[in-house]
């Protein structure tokens, strides 16, 4: 399948505005529609950061102008707070938002691990005059889904989720509330591919569940991996766990020293807590650990690199938006952003690999974006995609 851009002709202007604060100064112009397709497909993985991203507004005369300036924008976390992981690159993506037009960012966070914790701080949010409330994740969702018709004249921005009922039997999202998913598969494939490259040749994934999100980074990775072995000629391992729990342990952490004493050199890891088990049986056996989801490669020296979902990049693109007209076409609709609007990405600023250079990297971005590289959507367990040259063992 080949990626299309999903982008409306509003938010085709906030993604080529992204692009422009991030490309060097004088490589050509950011203000015309031309030239705002040229910075999508000029984009330059290598000088882009989420972490230190700043949206700057087109340039381009007939781009709208931004409302309500000086609201305030809400975002909610979760229990776990803003230090790392999705919510930390969103949060920090809103308070650049925010601090770059003249709006004000202000947090809240559940005080507890439950929906009603969740459903209690968006309420918060919604109920101090916030014009748009913005969180992320499977667990807003679920509070998203109980409390979005309570406040109509609120905008609502969920990452990385669709709002439903606790037990997935029921998905509606309002008109007020636009749903941003991310293309996991692309970052699993980004690492999976680099991996491969660097002389990686067996490989393992730990997911704290085996929810579609989980399988997608999973199989990206795989199919990432098949395309660097099959360019490499190479046969490559690939051992699989969905583990049923986001915590770290020792048990976990044991599974993970038998990997690497059995032969597997690096392992993958996506969700909750996995992080530290897996770091510490790298360390204890000289193994190397990939982190999915957020930027953990200047965390540990046995971090190779991570597969990071750009939520400051996606949320200043979507903020900006939202105060160019609201939701508009997208308004109670779901969004799956890629590689084209910069959604995810290996990080730069740290590189690790010794084989794999930031320039081969650069080629295989730029044929992401542009659909040359194309991977599959695969959301379960059941189906895996064709690798003859990769053995895939799932342990479960």
């Amino acid at each position: 399948m080949r990626f299309r851009r999903s982008l409306s002709r509003r938010l085709r202007r906030a993604a080529a505005a992204a692009l422009c604060a991030v490309l060097p100064l004088g490589l050509f112009g950011c203000g015309t529609a031309a030239s705002s397709e040229a910075a999508q497909q000029a984009l330059d993985p290598v000088d882009m950061e989420d972490a230190s991203f700043v949206l700057s507004a087109p340039t381009d005369p007939e781009a709208a102008t931004l409302q309500n300036v000086g609201a305030t924008i809400a975002f909610v976390a979760d229990a776990a707070g803003l230090e790392t992981g999705l919510d930390a690159s969103v949060w920090r993506g809103v308070q650049n938002f925010a601090a770059t037009f003249g709006y004000t960012a202000q947090s809240y966070q559940a005080e507890a691990d439950t929906d009603e914790a969740r459903e209690t701080a968006l309420r918060r949010a919604a109920e101090s005059g916030a014009a748009v409330v913005v969180c992320s994740g499977q667990e807003m969702a679920v509070a998203v889904h109980a409390i979005q018709g309570n406040y109509p004249t609120v905008g609502y921005l969920l990452l990385e989720g669709e709002p439903h009922s606790a037990d997935y039997t029921s998905y509606e999202t309002a008109s007020n509330t636009h749903c941003v998913l991310f293309s996991e598969e692309q970052a699993g494939y980004l690492a999976g591919y680099a991996a491969v490259m660097e002389g990686y040749t067996a490989l393992g994934f730990v997911g704290a569940d085996s929810m579609p999100e989980t399988v997608r980074y999973c199989t990206g990775m795989i199919q990432g991996a098949e395309a660097a072995a099959e360019q490499e000629g190479e046969q490559v391992r690939f051992e699989v766990w969905y583990v049923g729990s986001p915590d770290a342990s020792d048990a976990v952490t044991a599974r993970m020293g038998s990997w690497y004493t059995d032969g597997v050199q690096a392992i993958a890891v996506c969700g909750g807590q996995l992080l530290d088990s897996c770091l510490t049986a790298a360390q204890d056996n000289g193994g190397r650990v990939i982190n999915l989801g957020w930027d953990a490669t200047a965390l540990n020296d046995a971090v190779l690199t991570s597969g990071v979902l750009n939520g400051s990049v996606i949320a200043q693109q979507q903020l900006y938006a939202y105060f160019t007209g609201g939701w508009g076409e997208n308004a109670g609709k779901t969004q799956t952003v890629t590689a084209s609007e910069a959604a995810v990405s290996l990080p730069m600023s740290v590189w690790k690999f010794q084989n794999f250079s930031r320039e081969a990297y650069r080629q295989l971005y730029g044929d992401l974006a542009e659909g040359v590289v194309r991977v599959e959507r695969y959301s379960d367990t059941a189906t895996l995609p064709e690798t003859p040259n990769v053995a895939v063992d799932i342990e479960n």
